[in-house]
């Protein structure tokens, strides 16, 4: 769902968080920021995120000021929680993609360049995305229940410059054993597994599969880039349910390795469902994430809100048909 956008936003609150992005401090960036959305015919008020501040009352604040538009400048954690400030909202998230790895804005196909990015801010279109909740938290890349919910921690350390805590994640994968999900939909859902048929022409509505993690995804990608499910579509109100059944610990790690930097690598060992809600529970006490954040552990339900948050994204140009 889009609509187009132009010289109507004319107030912006640009919200920074000046510790994310690469070796280059972002508050080094703000004289590069402020020079493309001048070009871009965007007034913006900046604030800085600080530990007392949160970036969601920031956002909904926003609203009852005036602003036509609130920008997100930094990585992913930056991003989700603007984001969750403007859920129904009247007005758009726009997104600088300036941190790290930034899933979000990869799955948006929005540019890390800064002029181009700022572009797209002003000559983008506005497109209504879905966005998942699990309890009272939501998520805008994934969801994850088991080993991968187990290692997410341990690879925010990593992915911070602690390396010594490869040998930990290494002992945890290696130490983990698969574990029984017991999955409910409450409404109808779709196998989209390639390699098999499932039930054709039945509503499936539980399943019971053993298998060493489970990954409830609403966009393309997440964690440290991994393109975790590139056939998911982020306004199509349905969640891309990605369960990993008898995989060898290489297996897995071969297969992490493969998707990482954005690369796809098709397993027939991993099977897809699409969904718009799904309960998973389990006899053990498995851990459960949500965009990294710990939700504690099963049971839990994972549902879609369908066009529940406005974003600024490329323009599509409809070529005619001749």
């Amino acid at each position: 769902m889009s609509e187009t956008t132009g010289s109507e936003f004319r107030r912006a609150r640009l919200i920074i968080n000046p510790s994310s992005g690469d070796d280059q401090p972002n508050p080094m960036k703000l004289p590069d920021i402020v020079a493309a959305l001048e070009a871009a015919n965007i007034r913006a008020d900046l604030i800085f995120t600080q530990p007392d501040i949160s970036p969601t009352e920031v956002a909904k604040q926003a609203i009852d000021e005036g602003y036509d538009l609130v920008i997100a400048g930094g990585g992913d954690g930056t991003v989700n929680q603007v984001a969750a400030g403007l859920l129904r909202a009247p007005i758009p998230l726009g997104i600088l993609p300036i941190g790290t790895y930034n899933n979000l804005a990869r799955s948006l196909h929005i540019p890390t360049d800064i002029a181009a990015a700022c572009k797209v801010l002003s000559q983008g279109q506005v497109r209504s995305i879905d966005v998942g909740q699990a309890k009272d938290r939501y998520f805008f890349e994934a969801a994850g229940v088991g080993l991968d919910a187990l290692l997410f921690p341990v690879s925010e350390e990593i992915k911070g410059g602690r390396w010594g805590r490869i040998g930990q994640a290494m002992r945890l994968t290696f130490s983990y054993r698969p574990r029984r999900l017991h999955l409910v939909f409450p409404g109808s859902v779709r196998c989209s597994d390639r390699s098999r048929r499932f039930r054709r022409g039945r509503l499936i509505s539980k399943l019971r599969r053993s298998a060493l993690l489970m990954v409830v995804a609403n966009a393309s990608y997440y964690g440290a880039g991994l393109a975790i499910a590139p056939d998911a579509i982020i306004d199509d109100g349905l969640l891309t349910i990605k369960v990993f059944r008898n995989f060898s610990k290489w297996e897995l790690i071969r297969h992490f390795w493969a998707i990482s930097n954005g690369q796809y690598r098709y397993s027939p060992k991993i099977e897809t469902y699409l969904a718009s809600e799904v309960r998973c529970s389990s006899k053990a006490k498995l851990p459960v994430h949500a965009d990294g954040y710990s939700l504690g552990t099963l049971p839990v339900t994972l549902k879609v809100l369908k066009h529940a948050l406005k974003v600024i994204v490329p323009r599509v140009e409809v070529v005619p048909q001749t």
